[in-house]
């Protein structure tokens, strides 16, 4: 894959909720935590969380196809996460699904795995209004880290374990049936040889045979 500088687009995002949605058309779910305080990532979806609750903000997002070298200045806020694509049709809206046109497919290089970086500035300056000029600004920066034939393979098949898919569960007990040893099975525990009393005398009879074995050696 060749190295192309990187393509900018600029939008006001309406948003709602304190959230814009980064999103494909598959259904994911979105995180109901974002333990950062900015963003945080699912598989299929992410959110980016902003100050104000209803309101108008400015988005800008970069396309590289490679990681930033350098950390932009000038931002409040600075946090990465990384995008799962089903699709490679992703795009940045508001809660209510406003998608600006302005903004491309953030993840043009289809189905895969994708770097995201999150700039906010202007987050805290007055949570409570409801701007129609925005106040506060985000720059969204979107890389490859792993796309092609084989991303979109391993997208298809076999991702349950790792990427959180639906049938996760599943998954994980036909792994377990098919690689459960004897001693894990119920009631392994039974066929356990049970210790030998601590005071045992030799000659004793406990009813195991290493008893009967010392017993019988005795002059």
């Amino acid at each position: 894959m060749s190295t192309r500088p990187p393509t900018f687009a600029r939008a006001d995002v309406h948003v709602s909720h304190h959230q814009m949605l980064v999103n494909e058309e598959t259904g994911a779910d979105h995180p109901s935590r974002v333990p950062n305080g900015l963003t945080a990532s699912a598989p299929g979806a992410a959110v980016i969380l902003t100050g104000i609750h209803t309101g108008v903000v400015d988005v800008t997002v970069q396309l590289a196809d490679a990681p930033p070298a350098t950390t932009v200045g000038g931002w409040d806020e600075v946090e990465d996460v990384e995008l799962i694509s089903f699709t490679g049709e992703t795009r940045l809206g508001g809660l209510m699904g406003h998608l600006p046109e302005a903004l491309p497919n953030l993840t043009p290089h289809g189905p895969g795995r994708y770097g995201m970086r999150v700039h906010a500035r202007g987050r805290h300056i007055d949570p409570s209004a409801v701007p129609s000029v925005p106040f506060e600004f985000y720059l969204v920066m979107i890389w490859p880290i792993e796309v092609g034939p084989k991303a979109c393979a391993r997208l298809g098949v076999g991702v349950a374990e790792e990427l959180g898919l639906p049938d996760k569960s599943a998954e994980i007990r036909r792994w377990a049936r098919e690689h459960a040893r004897p001693e894990c099975e119920a009631g392994a525990h039974r066929r356990e040889r049970p210790p030998a009393a601590p005071h045992a005398r030799p000659g004793h009879r406990t009813g195991d045979r290493a008893s009967v074995a010392d017993r019988q050696s005795l002059p």
